[in-house]
Formats: structure tokens, sequence, C-alpha cells
């Protein structure tokens, strides 16, 4: 048998038989320290351990369940509800929406409520697929074989996923030849999946998965309610705009029908940020203080410039805050911290001063705020005064923002706290989501090309750092939120498709971050381009895209 050279983790290279798979090869020499099961690498792609070697290559392993071993646990635990659901109610349909808590809330067809004895059925089924220990088998096929299979088993919501994808490609994958499409590769086999709870929620389940680092248990639950009204206010937008699918989407630009989207998705954000403006409005005696917060990329700055137009149409002065400025001295922080140190934490805010200032404006005195010098790490002394009187509002931007420690000497009858994020209600098809963190990391990368100067591979290399520390100081308080408020935009991908790919490319072949790349392009192509020209000069999207007519520097 053909013999090739493989190279395990930058190790020495191995002469071995062509045809093994990334997981017999790993079990035989992989040493006496496994690594996880749940994905790989292969020549800087994203590969299932279900994958032959057939050529030379180079194989990477983790050590660590995070980002992409999480992801292909949950791939393989989607693949698996779905073949139960076909197994054991033939004549109905799996639906996943969105993610809840640490999982993913599920529906089996839309709108039913789910009984207890179905919970019980997917509960012991799923025990028995996990104690089956059953390969789930890569299958590379041209997108009209896979469109054909996808017809002719009755699976239309993927057939039309497929129809505008420009890869030539697929990769499907298999759970006792029945086959089915993921976004990226799923851990490769049923047994892997042996952490994991069916909870009923509200008209459906959540299915939990282990959190990042922590493979072998799951957290507690906590009842999100504020995240699935959220979600639903994004479902029902997408009913308004007949739109729940990339599909739906595509079509629309196909026949270059798309403007009315643009239109209807951004007076859909206009006519939220008037109600929540109308909602500060009438308590306008007492919610003086306004927090914003939300991760990365959600368009908090945009955001705010927006409430601000509308709180100043309802007659009121508006007042901008940077918690930025009230950061600690470096030299303060450095013996507090030590040689590491952390802006990303509460405590490196100056909250004394912070709260003093507040007070005095609640009380209708005046502040001179600092202005905080990044390169010489210290507060100078501001030269702008703020005064106040009973009609002002002020705006607070920053990570800690709704964090109930941040202005703990402030009575809460004067806060109103806003959460953002982008919580998109597009599906690829009925059971594969596009997650919140792909959408902003997209966002991300393009505003980081265009404004910051940052490669896309630079983007990718910061952001695990970027969601570890949204995990720790943003996510965790956002039930604290008087209001949430959902930036995404049901045609955003199509916009930023185009910026993105540009980025993306450019990521070498060698990098570090080239796996990632290469997944993010993989999703990108099976969206068709919009053009930019409708979409309005105030839009969150110009954040990210440019041509914005609000200033951001």
């Amino acid at each position: 048998m053909k013999k090739i050279t493989v190279c395990i983790n930058h190790g020495s290279q191995l002469q071995v038989k062509s045809g093994m798979t990334i997981r017999q090869l790993l079990n035989k020499y992989g040493g006496e320290h496994k690594p996880l099961e749940y994905i790989a690498i292969k020549n800087n792609l994203f590969a299932s351990l279900n994958e032959m070697i057939t050529e030379n290559s180079s194989i990477g392993t983790f050590t660590y369940f995070f980002e992409s071993s999480r992801r292909a646990y949950e791939n393989a635990a989607v693949m698996m509800l779905q073949y139960i659901v076909e197994q054991n109610f033939p004549d109905k349909k799996l639906f996943i929406l969105h993610s809840m808590a640490d999982g993913i809330y599920c529906e089996i067809n839309r709108g039913d409520t789910i009984t207890a004895n179905k919970i019980k059925i997917l509960k012991n089924a799923f025990s028995e697929l996990v104690d089956a220990d059953i390969p789930i088998v890569p299958r590379l096929c041209t997108r009209e074989e896979a469109t054909t299979y996808f017809l002719q088993n009755k699976r239309p919501d993927t057939a039309e996923l497929l129809k505008y994808c420009s890869l030539n490609y697929i990769m499907l994958f298999a759970l006792n030849d029945r086959c089915y499409w993921l976004p990226s590769p799923p851990a490769p086999s049923t047994g892997l999946i042996q952490t994991y709870g069916i909870l009923k929620y509200k008209r459906g389940f959540v299915f939990r998965n282990p959190v990042e680092n922590m493979p072998q248990k799951l957290q507690p639950f906590y009842n999100q309610e504020r995240l699935y009204e959220i979600f639903n206010e994004a479902e029902r937008w997408g009913q308004i705009l007949e739109l729940s699918k990339i599909s739906q989407l595509n079509n629309l630009i196909a026949k270059n029908d798309i403007s009315d989207i643009i239109k209807i998705s951004e007076a859909l954000h206009e006519k939220k940020i008037a109600a929540i403006a109308d909602k500060i409005d009438r308590s306008r005696q007492d919610k003086r203080l306004i927090f914003v917060a939300g991760p990365s990329s959600s368009g908090k700055t945009t955001f705010m410039k927006r409430l601000y137009i509308q709180l100043r149409v309802l007659g009121h002065r508006v007042i901008s805050i940077s918690l930025d400025n009230y950061f600690k001295d470096r030299d303060e922080l450095a013996r507090e911290q030590g040689d590491n140190l952390n802006y990303e934490v509460l405590d490196a805010l100056d909250l004394k001063l912070l709260n003093d200032h507040l007070t005095r404006l609640i009380d209708g005195k005046s502040i001179v705020p600092p202005v905080y010098d990044f390169i010489s790490g210290k507060k100078a002394p501001g030269k702008t005064e703020i005064s106040s009187d009973p009609n002002t509002l002020f705006i607070i931007e920053g990570i800690h923002g709704i964090n109930p420690g941040l202005a703990e000497s402030i009575d809460e009858q004067y806060k109103f706290k806003i959460y953002l994020s982008a919580l998109t209600h597009l599906n690829f098809d009925d059971t594969n989501r596009i997650p919140t963190h792909d959408t902003r990391l997209i966002r991300r990368i393009v505003r980081d090309a265009k404004y910051r100067g940052y490669s896309a591979a630079d983007t990718i290399k910061m952001w695990k750092k970027v969601v570890e520390g949204e995990k720790q100081y943003i996510f965790r308080f956002q039930g604290e939120a008087d209001i949430m408020f959902n930036s995404s935009l049901a045609y955003e991908i199509c916009a930023l498709k185009q910026p993105a790919e540009i980025a993306l490319k450019q990521v070498d072949s060698d990098d570090l971050s080239h796996p990632e790349s290469e997944r993010l392009l993989n999703i990108l192509a099976y969206f068709l381009p919009v053009d930019i020209k409708e979409i309005p000069p105030t839009s969150i999207l110009r954040e990210f895209i440019g041509e914005s007519s609000f200033r951001y520097h």
C-alpha cells in the first residue's frame, strides 16, 4: 500500500499507510498524551477526525475544549437530534432556532408545544445513540449531487440553501447512511457526546452543551427570559420581512427585490430606538443616567448616536460620558495588579471618582470629566465643564455599563440600562443556525480592516481574548438590563460579504488563523452580495462598512 508522509503537531515526520483516518492516525501515533477527539486541523483547515489522509499532510490537534471543539460538539449533537426526530417522529420536523444559555433552543414543528412524552422519547433515543457510538463520516460530493440528495429526502430547505452557494464541492456528514449538511465539521462519533441535557422550555426544549474548558459537566441552568424575548422579537421581525432562512434572502437579491428589505429592516431599528427613547422620556424625572453595554461589534456607538437624536426630538439635552476616561492611572493599576495589567476588569476604573461625578450630576451640580491619556497612562484634567438640570440626560457607555457594581452609590431609580447584541433571526436551513458570535466577528473583521489597520488574521487572533472578556464582564450581567436592543439586520452579511472576503482571502495559508478564516469564507459562500448604496448613512451597518453620516473618531 502507498506510503505518505505525515507530521503531527509540528513533530517529526512519519511514514504511514495512505487511507488512514485522522482518528486512526492519532490513536496509533499520537503518543501518550491523547488530544481531544472532537475536531482536528488537516493542512491548516478544520477537518473531521474521520477524514481520510491520502496525501502528504500536516495534522494539528486540540488539547482544550474551547471554541472549535465546542462547535464540533454542538454540530454532532445537531445531527443526532435531527436523526432522532426523523426516526421517531417521521411526520414532524426539527427546528433549531437560536442559542439559549449554554445550549440551543429547539422546537418540533414550529409553534407546536412539545409534550412531556416527546421529551422522554428524545432523551431515551439520544442516550441510545450515544451508547451506540456510531461514526459520523464525511462525504465529499458536488453541489449538484448534494442538492439532488436533499430534494429526494424531503429536505427542500437545505436544497434551497445550496442553490446560490459559490462552492463546487460540499462536505456532507453521514450517520447510518443518512447525510446531513453542517456549516463546519462535527465530532467524529455519537459516543463522544456524553455531557448534555434536554430541558423542556417554553414551547420547545433546550439542548444543553458543556461550556468552554469544562467538557465533563453542565453548568447550572439560568433562565434567560429577556434573551428568549429578544429572539422572539427577532423572529417577529423575520415574519414581517418574510425571511427566516438565507435562501429566501438570496432569492430576493437574485430577483433584485432586496430594496424593500433594507428599508423595512432599517425602519424596524428606528422604530425600536424611538420606542426606547419614549420609555426613557416617560420616566425622565428619575431615569437620568442611561447606561449602554454590549459585546464587541454590537453597534453601541451608532446606537447611542441614534438614541441621542431621538431623545433630542423629545426635547432633552443629552450628554455622553465615556467610561474610558475614568480608568485609574497606570501606576496605580500596577500597584494593585502587578505587571500584567488588565483594563477589562471593573476595578480598573476609578469608581470613587465616577460615583462622585454621577452623584453631582443627579444633584444638579457641574463636573469636569477627566480625559484619559492611553499613551502616558494617566488621567488628565478635563477642559469641558458639564452642567446638569432636570431635563439633561446622560448616556454612559462602556463594557461595564450594566454591571451592578459600576455605580453602587447611585440609587437604581436614576438608572436606565440598555444591553445591545446582534441576534440574527436568519438560519442556514431549518436545523443550522447562524451564531451571533460569527456575525459580530465578521463585522469586526470588516471594521478593523477599514479603520484600524488590522488584518483579518490580527482580528481573528485577538478575538479569543475579546470573547473571554465578554463572558466574564458582559454576558453574565445582561439580565440586569431594563431593555435589550437587537442590532442585527436581516441583510447585513450580504452587505459585509465582499469586504469580509477581501480581508479573509489575504490570510496566508500557513498562518495560525487560516483555519478560522477559511471557515468564515465557507459561511460567506452561501450568501449573495448586496449593493450597499441603498443602506442609509445612519445605519448601524455603516459603523463597519463606512460612509456613515456620524463621526466616530
